[in-house]
């Protein structure tokens, strides 16, 4: 490794996988840096890069799934600067930031936009790569640009120059450095109620526990958790994970599940769909081998 830039950049050789995703599932990667600003995040980028070094850029790891047995690299942002500010009715965010933590700041301020976001486990830039969504609100919905590090080069792209659809995006290949809201102002209670009524749907239907999120988009006017349950796998479990049994699209970590374990689940559950409905089930969740 270049002495010179891992002095100035945290790296944690041997990195274990439950310390980079919310699944927390057993093993380690090769390693894993942890930049404190974007100075930091390009020159290890750049250094990733010119050696062929395989690595990821996540934020929480939310709808990430990483084996034991992958021979790569880490680039993780959630310990970096998390900014936030508004200017008029124009929010500013640095890519790290929590999307639970930009609801309360706009929320002081009633400005509606994260109230249906903000249960989600994810920062902003791992939101706005994947097109998270809950609750039937999109952090594409008053999206103006975002800026990202490519090729070399930072960028901003208008939300118009974006490639996305249902939990999609083009964004892979670029780091998300931050992004510009145009947001609407509201009520405080009108603000409120809506954060109340997601929270009471989201306690009553999804799981608590370690897991990645929806491991499944649902298929067009389908729900890929009643697929599942219909295929009776709810509570299903292998080893260390088990198909959750109060909403079937989760799969939890149980006891120390390992990345076979919740694998094997994902697998059993695309044939068993495939078999009862003729239905493909396609991935949300990122899964890196």
């Amino acid at each position: 490794m270049n002495k010179k830039i891992i002095s100035k950049t945290k790296y944690i050789e041997n990195e274990r996988i439950s310390n980079l995703t919310t699944i927390k599932t057993a093993g380690n990667i090769c390693g894993a840096f942890y930049p404190k600003n974007e100075t930091e995040l390009k020159n290890i980028y750049q250094f990733l890069k010119t050696y062929k070094l395989p690595f990821i850029i996540l934020g929480n790891g939310t709808n990430l799934l990483i084996s034991d047995k992958a021979k790569i690299f880490a680039i993780s942002t959630k310990g970096m600067q998390q900014e936030i500010f508004m200017k008029g009715d124009s929010l500013y965010v640095s890519a790290s930031t929590p999307l639970a933590k930009i609801f309360h700041y706009t929320y002081k301020r009633c400005y509606s936009g994260f109230e249906e976001l903000s249960s989600i486990p994810a920062t902003l830039g791992g939101a706005i790569k994947m097109n998270a969504s809950a609750f039937g609100r999109s952090i594409f919905d008053y999206l103006e640009y975002v800026k990202v590090f490519c090729n070399g080069n930072v960028i901003k792209l208008q939300k118009e120059n974006i490639e996305y659809s249902y939990h999609k995006t083009n964004l892979n290949n670029c780091i998300i450095l931050s992004a510009k809201f145009n947001l609407n102002k509201s009520k405080y209670y009108h603000i409120k109620n809506t954060l109340s009524n997601c929270m009471i749907k989201r306690n009553l239907s999804q799981p608590k526990g370690f897991c990645c999120g929806s491991v499944f988009k649902n298929p067009p006017f389908q729900f890929a958790g009643k697929l599942i349950e219909s295929c009776g796998l709810k509570g299903y479990e292998k080893g260390g994970a088990e198909i959750s049994p109060v909403h079937a699209n989760f799969i939890i970590n149980k006891n120390n599940a390992s990345f076979q374990d919740v694998k094997f689940l994902i697998d059993i559950c695309k044939r068993q769909v495939k078999k009862c409905f003729n239905v493909d089930l396609e991935c949300e969740v990122e899964i890196i081998e």
